[in-house]
């Protein structure tokens, strides 16, 4: 395999894989969070509907307005949704 393709395709030196910020998820009232929709896909299916609909809503306040979410606007947004990271964890003591 060409070294180039595959550095394309993994990433710098073989590891995760870039995911292109224009290719995006379609989610209503959702304008900052990227997402491509493989990773809304499987979102859904680790935390259900509900659960990453308060979750989506809670990151979309924070990128909107805090001055320390400013680096993560226009990036795909996939890592802050870990299991047990913040987003999640306020959306499920969020009634």
């Amino acid at each position: 395999m060409d070294r180039a393709l595959a550095s394309i395709e993994n990433g710098k030196k073989g590891g995760r894989p870039k995911y292109d910020s224009k290719i995006r998820a379609s989610i209503p009232d959702i304008e900052f969070v990227i997402l491509t929709p493989h990773q809304y896909g499987s979102l859904i299916e680790k935390y259900g509907y509900e659960l990453l609909t308060k979750a989506l809503k809670i990151l979309e306040s924070w990128l909107k307005t805090s001055p320390e979410a400013e680096k993560y606007r226009g990036k795909n947004n996939y890592a802050h949704f870990r299991s047990d990271g913040w987003v999640i964890n306020s959306a499920k003591h969020k009634k």
